[in-house]
């Protein structure tokens, strides 16, 4: 995970925001992933126009807690999406 690039969903999968988090489907599978992050990462990051530092940054903002535990946190949840192949990475220039 690169915390300077942005993220996108794969072709054929959609997310959408629920109460617990986001619900990832899968359409090559077809498959369903849950993200219980609550309202921590909206739909709208995977449009690839914030990159990864940028959202554990507004994360911070919003809820506090140190930056090292919040970047560690997106890496986490970013890492899981990319390996299910439910994102990918897209640099940002």
């Amino acid at each position: 995970m690169c915390a300077e690039s942005a993220y996108r969903l794969r072709d054929g999968v959609q997310v959408r925001q629920e109460k617990f988090g986001l619900l990832f489907y899968d359409y090559r599978g077809p498959k369903l992933h849950f993200l219980p992050s609550g309202d921590l990462i909206g739909e709208t990051f995977f449009l690839g126009k914030q990159t990864a530092t940028e959202l554990a940054e507004s994360i911070r903002a919003e809820r506090g807690g140190s930056p090292g535990s919040t970047m560690r946190f997106v890496t986490r949840v970013l890492d899981m999406l990319r390996s299910k192949g439910l994102i990918h990475e897209q640099p940002v220039y």
